[in-house]
C-alpha cells in the first residue's frame, strides 16, 4: 500500500483486530483513523505496519 502523508501512524483500537490508518484532520483535535474512529485509546504500531482495515484501505488508496 502506498504511503500517505494524512494518515502516516498505525494503531489498533481497543478489542479489535484490524490495524488501521491514523493521523490528525482539520477540525478534530485527537487523531482520527481513516475509517472516522477516534485513534487515540488504541495502540499505536510501526508507521510501516500494513492496513488491514478495509475502509482505511480505501482512504488511503488516494
Amino acid at each position: 500500500m502506498p504511503r500517505t502523508t494524512r494518515y502516516p501512524e498505525r494503531v489498533r483500537l481497543p478489542r479489535g483486530h484490524h490495524t488501521h490508518a491514523a493521523g490528525y484532520r482539520p477540525g478534530y483535535a485527537d487523531r482520527i483513523t481513516g475509517c472516522d474512529k477516534n485513534a487515540e485509546p488504541g495502540e499505536f504500531l510501526d508507521d510501516d505496519s500494513p492496513v488491514t482495515c478495509p475502509a482505511c484501505q480505501r482512504a488511503t488508496a488516494t
